[in-house]
């Protein structure tokens, strides 16, 4: 019996009883462990010759949902998180810490329909953001390291049916840092900036993000002129605009795929003009588009301009 298959008998036996409210719908824990998994896979990072997952999942579901689902939430998230970890070891993927689940609330999605973000965040970051989630639900904080604890504490470590035989133990791995100062370079429209004193370089096809080791030289610039970037001013990350349009949104569909949940799906575009300058263009997002403060229909982007997507700033930059 596979991983899957697994996970949801396990998850019939929690729920039983509960079964027509938490599986007779397209929001079942099955339905969102093997989009979290895709989305784990999709948002992978590489660096000094292993693979990184994603230690966030924030699963983005509708109001009416969220109400029918919210107590069931700890017990779906913590066997989520246990699934993720052992099909992370399965795809030879390494995780900075244990993942966290959560679910939010997001008002422009339907009922029945949800979405995920993973992204890569700092461990410590990961901790705080669990507790709150304790809190949240009224569960107890987590217990220090050696006590027992409720959902959310040191139990998700422990082997379980989904772990592989032969885990590879976790004192074997570089500890991982994505929060680290990034030195923008030449990275694609979907990647991410590297972590220190390397730079990004794009594996083409897929998500994957490749870093070099430190000391690597930076990816060379364009050779065919100057160079259009958006720099992540939380980050630091480097997107190179590399297309005559780019898209810009939280859904992963889009070029630039913004991580923040005021973001729309579909928030904006920028389109290469014929005299080379940038174009921005809001394409109906709930928040609007923001340039330097003030919202826009469309404008042309000069070096240094802010470009505000969501609660998500970032800067145009030609080098």
């Amino acid at each position: 019996m596979g991983f899957l298959s697994r996970f949801e008998g396990k998850m019939e036996d929690t729920f039983e009883g509960a079964a027509d409210k938490v599986f007779d719908s397209p929001i079942s824990p099955v339905q969102i462990a093997k989009k979290a998994e895709k989305q784990m896979k999709r948002e992978k990072m590489v660096g000094a010759g292993k693979q990184y997952a994603p230690t966030l999942y924030t699963v983005l579901v509708n109001p009416d949902d969220d109400k029918r689902l919210f107590g069931y939430y700890p017990t779906l998230a913590g066997e989520t998180e246990t699934y993720l970890v052992a099909k992370a070891a399965e795809h030879g993927l390494v995780m900075d810490g244990q993942p966290l689940v959560r679910f939010i609330v997001d008002d422009g999605l339907k009922s029945g329909k949800f979405d995920i973000i993973a992204e890569a965040v700092a461990a410590p970051i990961v901790m705080q953001l669990r507790n709150e989630e304790m809190q949240r639900y009224g569960l107890v904080p987590q217990a220090p390291y050696g006590q027992a604890a409720p959902y959310g504490g040191p139990q998700p470590y422990v082997p379980d049916p989904y772990a592989p035989s032969q885990p590879t133990p976790a004192d074997a791995y570089e500890p991982y840092d994505p929060y680290q100062p990034v030195v923008p370079a030449v990275a694609p429209a979907a990647g991410i900036g590297a972590a220190g004193a390397a730079s990004a370089v794009p594996a083409r096809g897929n998500h994957t993000i490749v870093i070099p080791p430190a000391g690597a030289a930076p990816a060379p610039a364009d050779a065919g002129g100057p160079q259009a970037q958006l720099i992540d001013v939380a980050t630091n990350r480097p997107f190179a605009l590399s297309g005559a349009r780019i898209t810009m949104g939280r859904e992963s569909v889009n070029d630039i795929q913004v991580h923040d949940i005021n973001a729309s799906r579909k928030h904006a575009e920028l389109t290469l003009q014929p005299n080379g300058a940038w174009t921005i263009t809001d394409v109906g997002s709930t928040n609007g588009t923001i340039v330097n403060g003030r919202p826009v229909a469309s404008q042309v982007l000069r070096p240094g301009d802010r470009i505000t997507i969501g609660t998500t700033e970032y800067t145009f930059v030609v080098a």
